[in-house]
């Protein structure tokens, strides 16, 4: 059998198979597909066991290697982080920059897929990497939408184009390393962001891969937030009803409240971002590589061969959910009997102990967004039925055009 090579066509091939064969099958020669939610935990969270980093790039080169570094231990440092940012304080500024990104577009007819990537990415940047000059922040912007540009648009770019990526990636990766050196020398005041944990670890990290892990982070801002604000937006113009029901009730929230614990007096609002992540959950396709053996019933996962994960197929899965392809908030109601099987079924962060770290910050900006449109801005979308769904990288609205306008 053919595989098709356009992603939509692609998916909905897997999608026809993952149902004949229980989740697990060969999508070609190369690459097993893992969509059976239990055999897809047990597989991410064996290969992340041990998970190392890379030696440094000058430690290749001259044949020593560096200290091991284990993933667990950066993901640890970076969810410390995280959790004193998690307050209302914190999460008021995360606001307020989305407000000041979205007021100077008030009034204008815009790309809403684009507007959406332009308000996360830059609301996220500071808490990804704060305390840069004018410039130093223009670079590394530069750097992310020029990454962003290259998975959400459907042509390849020029050479000329290419070359001027590498050019930006370089010099904004020298804006990292200045930042990191500059703080850990105390020539830069030191930040609460994800990138001050490895100032303490520059000795055993290295600048090397200290630049990977704060450029991991950096990418991680650079396009499925925005992807998922994207088709928040989409869902949220072609459902009036839900429009209202989310009105409703945080216009009778208390901003303060909603600050400090959004998904615990807005469980609405929550039970809405978790519908729009189960329909569009970005990235749709994970590549990884095996380092151990599984026997998947009747497949075998060899050392070194190649698999696939995809929360979206699993969200998609008609065994697990009821009209899968049906938007219904209410399904994740207590006992809601087109809910999900149980809490292996609803991955659109990835599976522990790899889950995304942003996911509560994720969650916390989609309300936050929902929060917006309904108390503070008005969305005009002249024809919503229009709009069309793109399957990339990710879930990308298209023929996405509308204006904000202040309530």
């Amino acid at each position: 059998m053919t595989t098709p090579q356009h992603p939509e066509d692609f998916l909905r091939f897997m999608r026809m198979r993952s149902a004949q064969e229980n989740g697990i099958f060969w999508v070609d020669d190369q690459r097993l597909g893992v969509f059976e939610p239990e055999a897809a935990r047990h597989v991410s969270a064996t290969n992340w066991h041990r998970f190392v980093m890379h030696d440094r790039l000058v430690d290749m080169v001259r044949r020593r290697r560096s200290p091991e570094m284990r993933w667990s231990r950066i993901r640890s440092a970076w969810l410390t982080q995280l959790h004193t940012l998690a307050t209302a304080e914190h999460h008021g500024r995360l606001i307020e920059r989305m407000e000041r990104i979205m007021d100077a577009r008030v009034g204008q007819d815009v790309d809403l897929t684009m507007l959406t990537q332009e308000v996360t990415l830059r609301s996220l940047l500071p808490v990804a990497l704060t305390g840069l000059t004018s410039g130093e922040a223009e670079l590394v912007r530069r750097d992310l939408e020029m990454k962003l540009l290259r998975l959400v648009s459907p042509e390849p770019g020029s050479t000329w184009h290419h070359l001027r990526f590498i050019g930006v990636q370089i010099r904004s990766g020298l804006v990292v390393r200045r930042v990191l050196r500059q703080r850990a020398r105390g020539r830069r005041r030191r930040e609460a962001d994800l990138a001050d944990p490895f100032v303490d670890l520059l000795p055993e990290l290295g600048m090397d891969r200290a630049l990977d892990v704060v450029t991991a982070v950096l990418t991680a801002i650079g396009g499925p937030p925005g992807t998922a604000a994207a088709s928040l937006l989409y869902e949220f113009v072609r459902h009036p009803e839900w429009q209202q029901r989310l009105g409703e009730e945080l216009s009778g929230v208390d901003p303060a409240e909603f600050r400090a614990a959004p998904t615990r007096v807005a469980p609405v609002t929550h039970r809405f971002v978790k519908e729009v992540l189960r329909m569009w959950s970005p990235p749709l396709l994970l590549v990884r590589r095996s380092k151990f053996a599984f026997d998947l019933g009747a497949t075998r996962l060899e050392p070194g061969q190649w698999y696939l994960l995809s929360p979206h197929m699993i969200h998609r899965d008609e065994r697990i959910w009821k009209q899968p392809d049906v938007f219904d908030p209410d399904r994740f109601l207590p006992g809601a009997p087109h809910g999900p099987a149980d809490r292996t079924c609803y991955v659109p962060f990835g599976w522990a102990p790899k889950k995304c770290i942003g996911a509560n910050l994720g969650t916390v900006q989609l309300m936050a967004l929902c929060h917006l449109l309904c108390t503070r801005y008005r969305l005009e979308v002249a024809r919503p039925e229009n709009i069309t769904m793109a399957l990339r990288f990710a879930p990308v609205p298209e023929n996405f055009r509308g204006r904000l306008t202040l309530r």
